[in-house]
């Protein structure tokens, strides 16, 4: 227990301590341990960064080149590598349906964005700047041509099948008949149907070309396939990719734990104990009644995952010593407490009990869901596979994909102990926290300091930084199963398992043990950042940043490096850091979202040369299934970038000797980033984040430093910061400006003033004074204004012109962001084009000619709009006109003018060019009707995409085109909802009773925008439906781009047949679909599910006691005895809707075994039957008895396997059971906690004894050796025999001599139990009951004297008496006596005030006879007892007696002076001689009987025989002595004798009536064990094999 004790101390200062950064020079002495931190918790300042400024990023330069499984190349400028699809077996080299889409730049966001208006989906990324889509059946090559000229694309093409196929199975499926298990990816856009498809042409194929599949959403599994199926599932579109299934394995070697999480929570000052945090926990199997895990299992383990329906953690007890590493409560032993002792927390299951492998049926998506779904944020897993070492396997995808989908959720995998082999996957995986191992000196283990030698080394296979971490993992001491039996670490705790010997604890090492330590650490950072930050839902990526900002280099200065990626865990200095005794500030921020091309900068004073930890992580996309393992898994790529006040610059992940060094490259492998400045110089500090490639990301950044952000406002311009509709006004219009602008910081502005200038002719338009802007807030101001002159005119807006406010970028720091200019084209009055009112009538003010110039359609009404235009000549000639109409564009979020996905048309109703007479002569103006009109669209089934649609019209003189007067049109297309639905598959829906009937909802988005819908179901009875991927009858889709339809899976689980439904029922499904933009929209299907007949039966064989039994296969025997009659039971269970027939055998591998079957609670069969056959109605359950009997010649070891087979129209269920003749010698013991008992008693302690065996045992009990002065024994008997299912309760008492200390003793005292079968088989069970000795006073009385006589009377004699307490607490002393009459006692002192355990002291008695004293002896008693009235202590009294008397007044002579000098009275003569008259008559009688003489009757020996010789006592002697020799008696027995005694002991047999037709019985009657009934039925077996032989 020492090593134990002392490893809290290691593991506080390996993991939480924070005054030990770095182990790199030295390990702190023991002393160092234990101190305290110098600053307290509550001076850690954690902050959420407030104030970062967006700006624009660059994006990564394109390579043009797509990193292909086959090899890398420009699409452009090189072929397509197909791979060897030939030699393949394939029959084509493309599949059809998947492309690959080149993106232009790093940006794919757009290009995703783009694709999605089209309707198309990406499906996968390949690197460089490639995705994959998969497009309909029926997609044209027009189609194809329009992705291939939109802007963002530089190539398209199909993708090869052969891409699908992981290099590693190349070799095998260039080989046949190669066997093997595989791993399918599904595409992610599969419909309910294609997943469906994919599904049931995997199924069909089982037992065919492999064993069994299973397929979820997130991956198939194919166990035991043939080579040829790889082949066929490259061609299919459904598939996005295939690889071989994982070999799982723990991650562990033998060793134990460490625990040191309350001097963690000690130096925080927190209750980091776990408190409402929810684990996931995957493992072998779990010890559930372990008391380290009491009433915080959240539900039975869970079996849906694994490879058998048992939870036990029946082999290595690997399970069990995980959980408890990461949150036993120590129950047991305190030292063995786990980090997280109050967390709960549900179990995975994956072992095979039988075999001890490990499996997982189904994907890690779908457990993590399920993990997800009960409320855990946590979940980790010591295991992984042995397999593909270092690749991102579709496994380490489904992790990424999962905690991409819900960044709350933490997943932890460990990283192996394959040493340089190779970090296992999943714990490659970008997202999820991989774990190495790392000393402890524990248990005579390696100097802590170091990585194991086991522990597996990174990279990954792409060259990622694997493991994340290392964690102390080496002999950690936590939970053994007691079901365990493999389990090979040694014990580490006293503590036992009750009842047996088995210990509560052992050591284990390993990875599989350093992960739940760093499951516990996020546990805690968890809990801290909830209760203490006040983070409601801290993200998964915020906690890896925050545990790597804190872990510490081991050894050399050398991280990041390929054995413990970051360095150690070390939580305190993660979430309290401290440096030379001063608390760092912590900052952090998970709020924010980045799209390619922009930026987030921080700006920082920092005030202490205390250095800069900074962290950046982020839950990056799945990465890509196709390319080869040695590309880039990283899909978006962001960037850490710190700058120092002097402008170096610091990119994340570029370090050497543990520090980060200044200038180098960006990090494009990795989803984590860190800079590491020990150094720091007082000054503004900025840290930046960046997106250089991929899509939108949200990101969590994590930096600590003795610094403060600053809290300043930042105006700055945006997009459009001065707009007008009208760039091109007539000299002298009054047009409309608007400005428009942000505070991008945190920090209010105050009062501040902008100015808006025409710096063409240098005039001010306005110099206006603001209110203060909020941080994050948009101001919006409108102006009016004509220009007086022709000519470009540039209009500039400057912000806080006169320097009012202090910010983070103006034109005196930063960048300037507060000025912005606006090109206006004036042109000279000539013509004007004025659009009228949509009831054709002029505008009359400003605000209706900008109303004019705008349309708003409901393109649920309408898919085009009309503008009437008014063509003005204003000179004063003649004119010919025309106009130019520019094509309609889209105005994107961003202001920036697009081409719209669908096709505008421009019509006018009249044909150009138009003569125009002077202004103010009749035709002057005309006025002409311009339509707009969206071509793709129509009011039926295709509306019109919202939006803000534009085009620019301008007038001109064709003669002199610089006369001219421009218009800006718009036409607001409004969002509506459109909702179609169609239901397919409720003709002839129905299924089996407890099974699924499935149809489909197709649901369809035919209105203009994006949108979810909601689907709910119900059925007349209520019964079971879950709508698409959900658990529940409701669900939301989407959400759907315009035109797109998804088809939603219902599943009606119809009612088990013990529900009473009959075949033929039926129930109304209906389905109500509705938008969840607009409720008032929605559609009704419905479907009638009809139930199936069912013929389901189920068979169950149970033992004598009812018991199951399970398979035959991995079921143990069962022990029988010669002569038993065993039986066995099968319950039948008809699970159908209607009633079935059944025939039941019962076979017998021995024939010599006679078998009986019939119903149960029917009489047995006279004879052997072997069949019956019964009809069970539909949901009943029937017991058909299986009688066996056991032949008595049978030898021990012998075995019979009864086999029952129940056959149901043709098709047979065999169950069995394997019957062994053997004695089962099973003894439960259990025992009273011990004995509890005060010093001067006796205790007692009972043993509690069952027979569970199947024969008797005689018990024989032994009492161990005891320390001297201590006494014990049985108060029952020692030895006895128990008969089967018996108990017996042994008592056992003890008493112990003074001076025992009060409470537990560490002498136990053993009990030996030794039981003896009838063979003589023995088994030794040693009880040890435990000692407590309660504070007890114990006062023992003694004296030299025993008794005064001849005391004078009137005369006093003195003696003394020794009082002791023998006890061990001390107590003050009360004595008095008890006096004859007429004497007189005095005790000094009578009281004595406190006697000390142990001690001893005299006091005197002073006796006195008084006159009135009668003669003779009388006796003085004197009592002493304890003073001590304090509850919780036992007194023991004592009391000792004196004989005393007093001289007589006359003495007498003779024998009456005797008499008197002895103290009797004078009648003692008289009563002496009565005494001895009646002994001299008895003498006499006695004398008689003796002497009389005999009859011949009585004589057994004749008068004068040699045997009368000699005196009685001579004739005694030759009586006993056997050992003469002679003809009468001899020294030995012969034969004969022998014969004849045992003749002499057989008993009469009894005479039995033998019924008609039954053999004869033999000599000895009934065979022992045998009935009258066996007899008749079994009879002539037993003579055949036990009756006289032939021949």
């Amino acid at each position: 227990m020492t090593a134990s004790k002392s490893l809290c101390a290691v593991i506080a200062i390996v993991i939480i301590s924070p005054f030990t950064h770095s182990f790199s020079s030295h390990f702190p002495s023991e002393e160092g341990l234990h101190s305290s931190p110098t600053s307290k918790s509550d001076e850690f300042i954690w902050q959420e960064l407030q104030n970062p400024v967006a700006s624009q990023y660059q994006i990564t330069e394109s390579s043009g080149l797509i990193h292909s499984p086959f090899g890398s190349f420009d699409p452009q400028s090189e072929d397509l590598p197909l791979g060897p699809w030939q030699k393949s077996g394939l029959p084509n080299p493309l599949d059809q349906r998947l492309h690959i889409v080149q993106s232009t730049n790093s940006d794919l966001q757009s290009l995703e964005d783009t694709l999605s208006r089209l309707g198309i989906e990406i499906i996968d990324f390949i690197p460089d700047d490639s995705v994959v889509i998969a497009l309909p059946i029926h997609y044209s090559e027009e189609a194809m041509t329009q992705i291939q000229n939109l802007s963002q694309v530089r190539w398209i093409g199909p993708m090869p099948a052969m891409w699908k196929i992981s290099p590693a199975l190349l070799p095998i499926l260039f080989s046949k008949n190669v066997i093997l298990d595989l791993h399918v990816v599904p595409s992610p856009i599969n419909s309910a149907d294609d997943h469906s498809r994919l599904e049931t042409e995997i199924a069909e194929n089982d037992g065919i070309n492999h064993h069994s599949s299973n397929c979820d959403a997130y991956l198939c599994q194919i166990q035991l396939s043939d080579s040829s199926i790889i082949s066929d599932l490259a061609l299919n579109h459904r598939v996005l990719k295939i690889e071989a299934g994982p070999v799982l394995s723990i991650q562990n070697t033998n060793a134990s734990m460490i625990s040191g999480i309350d001097f963690a929570r000690s130096i925080s000052g927190y209750n980091l104990s776990g408190t409402g945090e929810v684990l996931g926990i995957t493992d072998t199997g779990l010890d559930t009644d372990h008391g380290d895990f009491d009433g915080r299992l959240r539900s039975p383990v869970y079996n849906l995952f694994g490879p058998d329906n048992s939870g036990a953690d029946t082999n290595s007890g690997h399970g069990t010593h995980v959980a408890a590493t990461l949150l036993g409560d120590g129950s047991g032993d305190q030292n063995a407490t786990g980090m997280v002792p109050e967390a709960t927390f549900h179990f995975y299951q994956l072992e095979v009990d039988s075999s001890g492998l490990l499996a997982r049926w189904g994907s890690l998506y779908d457990m993590f869901e399920h993990s997800y779904d009960n409320d855990a944020y946590i979940h980790t897993n010591s295991w992984g596979s042995s397999s593909n070492l270092g690749d991102y396997t579709s496994d380490a995808r489904s992790a990424d994909w999962f905690s991409n989908d819900y960044p709350e959720f933490l997943i932890i995998f460990s990283a192996g102990d394959m040493d340089q082999s190779g970090v296992t996957s999943p714990s490659t995986a970008k997202n999820v926290l991989s774990v190495g191992v790392s000393t402890t000196s524990a248990f005579g283990s390696d100097p802590i300091g170091s990585v194991s030698d086991n522990s597996s080394l990174g990279p990954t296979s792409d060259g990622r930084i694997k493991p994340d971490l290392v964690a102390p993992g080496i002999m950690i001491c936590s939970a053994r199963a007691e079901e365990a039996n493999l389990a090979t670490g040694g014990a580490c705790s006293d503590s036992t398992h009750d009842g047996s010997s088995t210990p509560m604890y052992m050591t284990m090492s390993g990875s599989s043990m350093a992960t739940p330590v760093v499951a516990g650490a996020s546990a805690m950072a968890r809990q801290y950042l909830r209760e203490v930050a006040g983070i409601q839902f801290p993200r998964s990526d915020l906690i890896r940043a925050l545990l790597v900002n804190g872990a510490d280099d081991l050894g050399d200065a050398d991280v990041p490096n390929n054995m413990e990626g970051w360095g150690q865990l070390n939580i305190s200095n993660s979430l309290f850091p401290q440096k030379e005794g001063e608390a760092l500030s912590v900052f952090y921020d998970q709020e924010r979202q980045l799209i390619p091309g922009h930026s987030f900068t921080y700006t920082f004073d920092v005030s202490g040369d205390y250095g800069i930890e900074a962290t950046l992580a982020w839950n990056d996309k799945e990465g890509s299934t196709t390319s080869d393992q040695n590309a880039s898994r990283l899909v978006n790529d962001l960037d850490l970038i710190v700058t120092s006040p002097d402008g170096t610059v610091f990119f994340g992940n570029n370090f050497a000797n543990g520090i980060s060094q200044s200038g180098g490259e960006r990090d494009q492998l990795n989803n984590l980033e860190r800079v590491r400045i020990p150094s720091t110089s007082i000054g503004t500090w900025t840290v930046q984040i960046g997106h250089s490639g991929g899509f939108s990301q949200e990101f969590s950044v994590v930096l600590s430093a003795e610094a403060q952000e600053r809290q300043e406002a930042d105006l700055s311009i945006v997009p459009d910061s001065i707009f007008s509709s009208d760039t091109s006004p007539l000299k002298g219009d009054t047009i409309s400006i608007q400005l428009s602008w942000i505070n991008q910081a945190a920090a209010p502005t105050g009062d501040y003033s902008i100015q808006v200038q025409d710096t063409s002719d240098g005039t001010e338009i306005g110099n206006y004074s603001m209110q203060s802007l909020p941080g994050g807030s948009i101001e919006t101001f409108s102006i009016f204004h004509s220009f007086q002159s022709t000519g470009q005119h540039l209009v500039r807006l400057t912000l806080d012109y006169l320097s009012e406010v202090d910010e983070l970028n103006d034109e005196i720091s930063g960048s300037n962001n507060n000025v912005f200019d606006l090109l206006f084209d004036v042109t000279e009055i000539g013509v004007r084009l004025t659009p009228l009112m949509e009831d054709g009538t002029h505008p009359t003010d400003f605000q209706e000619a900008e109303s004019a110039k705008s349309r708003t359609l409901d393109p649920s009404m309408e898919s085009s709009a009309n503008f009437q235009l008014e063509l003005l000549n204003e000179g004063t000639s003649e004119i010919t006109v025309d106009l130019i109409i520019t094509a309609v564009q889209i105005v994107s979020e961003s202001g920036v003018l697009e081409n719209p996905q669908d096709e505008w048309s421009k019509e006018l109703n009249e044909t150009s060019p138009w003569v125009l007479s002077p202004s103010g002569e009749s035709g002057d103006r005309v006025i002409v009707t311009l339509n707009l009109t969206d071509e793709d669209a129509d009011t039926d089934s295709r509306y019109a995409l919202p939006g803000f649609f534009v085009t620019d019209i301008t007038l001109y003189d064709k003669l002199a085109p610089t006369v001219s007067h421009s218009v800006r049109l718009s036409v607001n297309v409004d969002r509506v909802e459109g909702l179609y639905t169609v239901a397919a598959g409720t003709q002839g829906l129905g299924a089996k009773p407890d099974n699924i009937a499935l149809f489909t909802i197709s649901v369809r988005n035919i209105g203009n925008g994006p949108t979810e819908y909601s689907i709910s179901c119900e059925s007349e009875d209520r019964w079971i439906i879950r709508v698409g991927s959900s658990q529940s009858s409701e669900a939301t889709i989407g959400p759907l781009s315009r035109l797109q339809f998804v088809p939603v899976p219902i599943r009606v689980k119809v009612p088990p047949a013990s529900s009473g439904l009959s075949a033929g029922s039926t129930n109304l499904v209906t389905c109500l679909t509705s938008s969840v933009n607009d409720p008032s929209l929605e559609t009704t299907e419905t479907a009638v599910v009809e139930v199936l007949e069912s013929r389901a039966f189920s068979t169950q064989i149970l033992d004598s006691g009812g018991g199951k039994i399970g398979p035959l296969a991995i079921s143990d025997s069962r022990a029988v005895l010669n002569g038993e009659t065993i039986t066995t039971t099968l319950s039948l269970s008809n699970l159908g809707n209607v009633p079935l027939d059944f025939e039941i055998r019962a076979l017998s591998s021995s024939n010599t075994w006679p078998i009986q079957i019939f119903m149960s609670g029917e009489t047995p069969p006279v004879g052997e039957v072997t069949s019956i056959e019964t009809t069970i109605s539909r949901g009943d359950v029937a017991s058909i008895s299986i009688l066996t009997i056991v032949p008595l010649a049978a030898e021990k070891g012998d075995k019979n396997t009864i086999s029952v087979k129940t056959t149901l129209d043709g098709n047979t269920v065999t169950n069995g059971t394997l019957l062994e003749v053997k004695e089962i010698t099973t003894l439960e013991v259990e025992s009273d906690s011990g004995f509890s008992l005060a010093l001067g008693r006796s205790a007692n302690s009972n043993i509690q004894l069952h027979n569970s065996g199947n024969v008797p045992l005689a018990i024989d009990l032994t009492l161990g050796t005891l320390p001297q002065g201590w006494s014990g024994g049985f108060l029952t008997g020692k030895t006895f025999t128990m008969e089967m299912n018996r108990d017996s309760i042994i008592t056992v008492g003890l008493e112990l001599p003074s001076g025992i200390p009060a409470g537990l003793q560490s002498t136990k005292v053993p009990v030996i139990i030794e039981s003896t079968s009838p063979s003589l088989t023995t088994e030794i069970i040693t009880v040890e009951l435990e000692v407590t000795v309660l504070p007890s006073v114990w006062i023992a009385l003694d004296s030299s004297v025993s008794k005064l006589q001849g005391i004078p009377e009137n005369e006093d004699t003195t003696f003394t008496l020794n009082v002791t307490n023998l006890g061990n607490t001390a107590s003050g002393v009360s004595l008095h006596s008890e006096v004859p009459e007429g004497w007189s006692v005095e005790i000094g002192p009578s009281v004595l005030d406190e006697l000390g355990a142990g001690e001893s002291t005299e006091i005197s008695v002073v006796v006195m006879p008084m006159q009135s004293s009668e003669d003779g002896l009388k006796q003085l008693t004197i009592n002493a007892s304890s003073t001590l009235g304090q509850g919780g202590v036992e007194s023991t009294t004592s009391a000792i007696t004196i004989d005393i008397s007093k001289t007589k007044s006359a003495n007498q002579g003779g024998i009456s002076g005797f008499f008197d000098s002895l103290g009797l009275p004078g009648w003692s003569l008289a009563l002496i001689l009565v005494i001895s008259l009646f002994g001299l008559v008895g003498i006499g009688i006695r004398a008689r009987n003796e002497f009389a003489p005999i009859g011949r009757e009585e004589e057994l020996i004749p008068r004068g025989s040699a045997l009368l010789a000699g005196s009685k006592e001579e004739r005694k002697a030759a009586a006993l002595e056997t050992s003469t020799s002679g003809e009468v008696v001899t020294g030995d027995v012969s034969e004969s004798e022998i014969e004849d005694m045992i003749q002499s002991t057989v008993p009469t047999l009894p005479t039995h009536q033998v019924p008609d037709g039954a053999p004869p019985l033999p000599l000895t009657g009934l065979p022992e064990g045998w009935s009258m009934d066996q007899w008749v039925a079994y009879g002539h077996i037993w003579w055949e094999q036990n009756g006289p032989k032939s021949g």
